[in-house]
């Protein structure tokens, strides 16, 4: 399916799909606790962090899958060096007013072995197989985009016959700047493969704002 950009009076079909499952109503923030990551793992955590680094904003776990440090031979420092993980680098990120800015990263936990996973590749090789809604839902939030899940025009997710999936997120913001919300329809293989397939402008900017919205590419410090 070729790449469509339309304007205001149209969007996506979304006949099929299922609002994203998030932690609750009204939230951007979508739950990714149904992983299925490559084998051997003991561990995923979503977690998240922020520049410049301060205690008040500490690297965080948002999303888990499985026990961390649970086959380490020594849990306390397999614990402490997940406390400490702040990585130089991270996806899915806003920068505020104030100068904070926050993204994403996955890590995992492997016997002794703590691991940083910051780029949407990285996070494709951690997941192997797509085989939930919520892995299809990382790699797209991976990329940037986001997701109301309240709403199935910008926050969709829809399981197809032959265990791929399609999603559907949004980009921008209401403000005075004028930046546009965009919607977005991903087809993501079992590969972890993202196929952008189609993309609608909803309605343009029209209230203050105080973020930079996301971004595809990592951001790096």
């Amino acid at each position: 399916m070729s790449l469509l950009l339309a304007g205001c009076d149209s969007s996506a079909d979304t006949d099929g799909y299922r609002e994203v499952a998030c932690s609750f109503w009204a939230s951007t923030h979508p739950h990714f606790k149904d992983l299925r990551p490559a084998a051997g793992l003991d561990a995923v955590q979503v977690r998240s962090s922020s520049e410049p680094r301060s205690t008040e904003y500490p690297s965080s776990s948002i999303d888990a899958w499985g026990q961390t440090c649970a086959t380490a031979g020594d849990v306390s420092a397999c614990q402490a060096e997940v406390d400490a993980s702040r990585p130089s680098e991270g996806f899915h990120f806003s920068c505020y007013s104030n100068g904070i800015c926050a993204y994403h990263f996955l890590l995992t936990t492997q016997g002794d072995e703590v691991r940083i996973h910051s780029t949407p590749a990285a996070v494709r090789e951690v997941l192997g197989t797509i085989d939930t809604e919520q892995e299809a839902v990382l790699m797209v939030y991976a990329l940037g985009y986001d997701f109301l899940c309240y709403d199935v025009d910008q926050g969709g997710v829809k399981a197809n016959a032959d265990g791929s999936y399609d999603v559907i997120g949004f980009r921008g913001i209401q403000c005075a700047r004028d930046i546009p919300i965009t919607q977005h329809v991903f087809h993501v293989s079992t590969s972890g493969e993202v196929r952008e397939m189609e993309s609608h402008v909803l309605r343009g900017g029209d209230e203050t704002c105080d973020f930079e919205p996301h971004l595809a590419d990592p951001v790096r410090r």
